[in-house]
């Protein structure tokens, strides 16, 4: 046995099985006791020890199951939005997803200037469903930080739009105004599937400054649009 050649390195890796089997122990005892409802508040105590770990994993696992807890979720999900570890202030995201006592979209507008992108594109999703003008106004807040270039950003915002694509186009559009045409903003055009996204795809194609490499791109992203919209657009690319 390796171990046995090398004591204190044997004694390291039991006290760390130990310590992972005691964090393990909390986290089964707290989710047991949640389970059944009125018993959730007494392991609390246990799951803020938990809480306060500096594994990452351990505290997430807490976090999770501290919001879980009757009437504390939102003071929960307060704590995690404010964490400074951007991993922490998702899964308080996720966690408001769950709760109908917290507000999705009150978390997002606390979050939506995250300097972590990964933070925002969990906001976004987080939007999903929301078909409110409030919920647009912040999909454009989020747009409007895509740096055109993080693909998996890019993913998230047409996610998040797919939904309610006309009221988020337009409230991008209002907030960048003339600045569209840029490398991000064609990003989001290219992805977004509101009816007025195949005139501006025809304007990036007649633009003589985009380079003529990316145009297959935006053409075949006009397959994702139907209509007279579309039909329209297709026209004057023609000069039908």
């Amino acid at each position: 046995n390796v171990l046995r050649q090398f004591p204190k390195a044997a004694k390291h890796v039991r006290r760390c099985r130990n310590r992972l089997a005691v964090r393990r122990g909390v986290v089964h005892y707290a989710a047991m006791a949640i389970q059944q409802g009125k018993q959730g508040k007494k392991a609390e105590k246990a799951l803020q020890t938990l809480w306060s770990d500096s594994n990452p994993r351990f505290r997430a696992r807490a976090f999770w199951l501290l919001g879980k807890i009757e009437d504390r979720g939102q003071n929960y999900v307060n704590l995690a939005i404010k964490d400074k570890d951007p991993d922490i202030r998702i899964v308080g995201i996720r966690l408001a997803r769950q709760l109908e006592d917290v507000s999705e979209i009150e978390v997002v507008q606390k979050l939506v200037l995250d300097d972590s992108s990964a933070v925002r594109r969990e906001c976004a999703i987080a939007l999903r469903h929301d078909k409110s003008k409030q919920a647009a106004k912040l999909w454009a807040e989020l747009a409007a930080l895509h740096d055109g270039k993080d693909r998996w950003y890019l993913e998230a915002l047409g996610l998040s739009s797919d939904l309610n694509a006309d009221a988020c186009f337009e409230a991008w559009l209002s907030k960048v105004g003339d600045m569209w045409n840029t490398p991000s903003g064609r990003d989001v055009i290219w992805r977004v599937r509101a009816k007025s996204a195949p005139n501006y795809l025809i304007k990036i194609l007649k633009d003589e400054k985009i380079p003529p490499a990316s145009h297959p791109r935006f053409v075949r992203a006009l397959d994702f649009h139907s209509g007279p919209e579309r039909d329209k657009a297709l026209e004057s690319l023609l000069d039908i």
